[in-house]
């Protein structure tokens, strides 16, 4: 399990140009590689990263886990803790990554305002596959248990795939936009992706 705030040595590449620091948010649909590519960048980058699924595993151990609607409360609750940690560590003008399948009309406010208050800039990271491909990823996650057993993955897998389809992932705020096809992991080039992200960065 990832840890919900990982913390970097600071680098001057994160306050490029006018900004004090800046919010990188890297979404897209479950089991669609997001952690694995975010957790990757804060250490090129040497910015925090927090990944809203550690936060919510620490609250299973905690407090435990039993249905799904105990599942989504402590998953709100995680999403409003990695809000806190986000405008904590950008307030203090640190560059942050933050990983989740955002929700474009909860999440583009919020995180709107929490750059603005910040002066940071921010840069969307946006990964898009073929649903089948991320269906059948999330399938083998759940039947491998992979992960808590509190997110109850398969029970989620047995109502199908309707939640994965036609599901908006960009959001509406400002800043630059990364788009990438990660439905095959191989095909994937982080160092190409890195290089965009930097040259956003120092533009």
């Amino acid at each position: 399990m990832c840890p919900p705030v990982t913390q970097n040595d600071d680098s001057s590449i994160g306050k490029a140009g006018n900004f004090m620091a800046w919010l990188i948010i890297v979404t897209g649909l479950p089991a669609a590689g997001k952690s694995t590519l975010a957790a990757w960048l804060g250490k090129q980058l040497s910015f925090h990263f927090i990944n809203k699924d550690a936060i919510k595993e620490i609250l299973f151990d905690v407090l435990g886990w039993s249905d799904r609607p105990w599942s989504q409360r402590l998953g709100a609750a995680s999403v409003e803790l990695m809000y806190y940690f986000a405008q904590t560590l950008l307030m203090a003008g640190k560059s942050i990554i933050l990983e989740n399948t955002f929700r474009p009309d909860l999440a583009s406010a919020k995180l709107s305002a929490l750059a603005r208050q910040a002066n940071a800039g921010t840069i969307q990271i946006i990964c898009r596959a073929n649903t089948e491909m991320v269906y059948q990823r999330f399938k083998q996650r759940a039947e491998a248990g992979l992960r808590h057993p509190g997110h109850l993955d398969k029970q989620i897998m047995g109502e199908g795939k309707v939640s994965l389809e036609d599901r908006p992932l960009r959001l509406d705020m400002d800043g630059e936009v990364i788009e990438i096809d990660t439905t095959d992991f191989s095909a994937l080039h982080y160092e190409s992706i890195l290089a965009q992200v930097k040259a956003i960065i120092s533009a």
